[in-house]
């Protein structure tokens, strides 16, 4: 670990010398119940709040559907993008989404970048993660002609480790300089990291009605040499212009990299118990999967030409834009080993010898490429509401080319896929009364389906594009320091789990009818909540409707509520709690040799995190702390991850954050 800190006792150093006398606030006051606008999902750092989340929102992923949005613009998401180029993670859905004008079904993950450095600064934070992980930061604010040059960026590492003993190591930097200059704006980005040591969460099988019982806590049951090592890398610009009154230009063009150079999965196929004089021991056939160096890179972006006709309290703007996107994907050419009997499960298979990594060019290789011409038109009338209508015309072209075997005489296989569908996002929202507000809307959209799971046949491969149609309509009270909003919505799109050859394709519709609400506010000087919930009722339909009725992994209720409380201990001591419910959900379809026992599932589950915040002054520097103790009641829990395939949910844990702006 000295390794790693060392450096960083350094940088502490250093941004006290290089920034004397310049504090000015930035990292130390993050707070996201604080900021947050309602309870449909914000994160602000290592802080989240709120019930959704960018890979589950009204029960599906918006992130792996293709939602993202850079700075408000198009971006197809390789990897994760770093901290150091965007600053708060906001989940827009109903009114939320208003601001964008083409929405996307399954709501929208809006990556907000941070803004232009306008005082010279730098924001160092060390965090104690769980289980004796680490993150530590560095944030640096540069001016370098005001209000036109200016840089922000900066650097990270951390070892993440988790509750079934896994870990992530990695490390990464990364540099946004602005320039504006007469109405026009540009904002390149780059940021480069590499996960030297990755251990993925090992992925448990389940079949029938049986659950095993859950391995102990930081218990290591999978391979110590199964390590993966990858790269990630992300560039980008983003362009803004003024053309004439009234007309302007917002472009964006984005790169994302994620070369893998060798990985591993760890599978446990759970089998019959195996009865013993102290009782039955869960037993399972362990897989082991080693990949060969693998690419995976997109391109994408997206130009938005908008003209604003203001009269009184009239406006009106007229959209027209291009986005597109063009992904490459390489799987396959995997080793595989496994047990030859059961083993005991929850403890590492000690007959696995280490699999070496293959080195082969027999993968599949997988390109999508999807463009949309946009035309688009909102009007907004003051104190009467506001209309927003969105015509997509878009192409969307797949070609997946299967590897063959080593001196193979046969043909490739070349699956190709295609699709030309028009799309339209329309909403309108009523100024009832002064602070009562009625939101109505409609979109259908041509989303991403994520990747197939790593216990599929066809393993991570780039699944099929599906067209998704969600109709939602809600209220909105604002009262003094607040507002509460209440949904409903409907979204119907493609379902994909495993056929009869365990192969992760389409099987027929899910649909998803829920009421969500929300209630967020400041009430008097020193208690702030953010409190929210829905009530879902995911069911399929079609060919997938006859092995059970609900999807895998999908609960009826999710309600959570963050709440703080500034006391005067100590200049401001603030305690803060957060209550998250997740209700029952099926584990995998109802099995075929015994359908009439129902679907596999999973109890609803309650924790409870409780924390404490603290701003404070080191001499002329703003600093802060953060405390919090997550799942202080220790509740184990499975999650799901695909059809019958679960990991292990995070236990209690304690996480401590120092941060210092200088």
């Amino acid at each position: 670990m000295h390794h790693y800190t060392r450096p960083w006792v350094r940088l502490f150093l250093l941004a006290g010398v290089a920034f004397p006398g310049m504090a000015h606030a930035q990292r130390a006051t993050e707070n996201a119940v604080a900021n947050a606008d309602d309870a449909f999902g914000a994160n602000v750092g290592l802080e989240q709040t709120g019930i959704y989340s960018e890979n589950d929102t009204r029960g599906f992923s918006p992130v792996k559907a293709g939602n993202a949005r850079i700075d408000g613009l198009y971006y197809d998401p390789v990897g994760i993008l770093s901290t150091r180029i965007r600053g708060a993670t906001t989940m827009r859905v109903g009114f939320a989404s208003e601001g964008f004008p083409f929405h996307a079904p399954t709501g929208i993950v809006d990556y907000q970048v941070r803004p232009f450095p306008e005082n010279l600064g730098a924001s160092v934070s060390k965090t104690f993660m769980p289980f004796g992980g680490w993150l530590d930061e560095l944030d640096l604010r540069i001016p370098v002609i005001k209000d036109h040059i200016g840089i922000t960026g900066g650097a990270v590492t951390a070892e993440l480790r988790n509750t079934d003993g896994t870990y992530n190591r990695s490390w990464g930097v990364a540099v946004r300089p602005f320039f504006r200059f007469g109405g026009i704006e540009v904002v390149p980005f780059a940021n480069a990291g590499k996960y030297p040591g990755v251990v993925q969460h090992p992925l448990v099988v389940v079949s029938d009605n049986y659950l095993p019982a859950m391995p102990a806590k930081r218990q290591r049951f999978y391979q110590s040499w199964a390590k993966t090592t990858q790269k990630s890398r992300h560039f980008g610009v983003t362009f803004k212009a003024a053309i004439a009154d009234g007309l302007s230009l917002r472009a964006g063009l984005f790169r994302g990299e994620l070369p893998k150079d060798n990985g591993y999965s760890e599978i446990f196929q759970i089998t019959a118990p195996l009865v013993t004089a102290n009782g039955p021991v869960d037993q399972a056939i362990h897989r082991v999967i080693s990949d060969p160096s693998l690419d995976t890179h997109s391109t994408s972006g997206e130009a938005l030409l908008s003209y604003r006709i203001a009269s009184g309290k009239v406006q009106h703007r007229f959209y027209a834009g291009y986005r597109a996107r063009d992904r490459y994907t390489e799987t396959g050419g995997s080793i595989r080993a496994s047990s030859v009997t059961p083993i005991v499960f929850g403890l590492p298979d000690t007959q696995m010898d280490p699999l070496a990594i293959p080195v082969t060019t027999n993968i599949n290789r997988g390109r999508v490429k999807q463009s949309s011409l946009m035309l688009g038109y909102s009007l907004r009338v003051a104190g009467m509401g506001g209309l927003n209508i969105g015509l997509q015309k878009a192409k969307y072209r797949a070609v997946l080319r299967h590897s063959l075997l080593p001196n193979s005489t046969a043909p490739a296989v070349v699956d190709h896929e295609a699709d030309n569908p028009w799309l339209f996002n329309a909403s309108l929202r009523i100024e009832a009364a002064r602070n009562l507000s009625i939101y109505l809307g409609s979109e259908k959209g041509l989303e991403d389906s994520g990747l197939a799971p790593e216990n599929a046949t066809n393993r991570n491969d780039q699944l099929a594009a599906a067209r998704t149609t969600q109709y939602e309509a809600g209220l909105r009270w604002k009262f003094t320091g607040g507002q509460l909003v209440v949904g409903a919505f409907q979204i119907t799109k493609p379902y994909f789990t495993f056929d009869a050859l365990s192969a992760f394709t389409r099987q027929g519709t899910v649909r998803h009818r829920g009421v969500e609400a929300s209630l967020s506010g400041h009430f008097g000087k020193r208690f702030n909540l953010v409190a929210g919930a829905v009530l879902l009722q995911p069911r399929l339909l079609g060919a997938a409707a006859a092995r059970g009725n609900r999807p895998a992994g999908t609960p009826s209720v999710n309600a959570r509520i963050d709440a703080s409380y500034r006391t005067d201990v100590l200049g401001g001591l603030t305690p803060t709690f957060s209550l998250t419910y997740i209700g029952s959900r099926a584990a995998g379809p109802a099995p075929l040799a015994t359908p009439q026992s129902g679907q596999l599932m999973l109890p609803g589950i309650a924790t409870v995190d409780l924390g404490l915040r603290q701003q404070f002054h080191l001499g002329k520097i703003p600093a802060s702390f953060r405390a919090v103790v997550q799942n202080v009641f220790d509740k184990g829990a499975w999650k799901v991850v695909a059809a019958n395939t679960l990991t292990v949910d995070e236990r209690r844990r304690f996480t401590l954050a120092l941060v210092a702006d200088f």
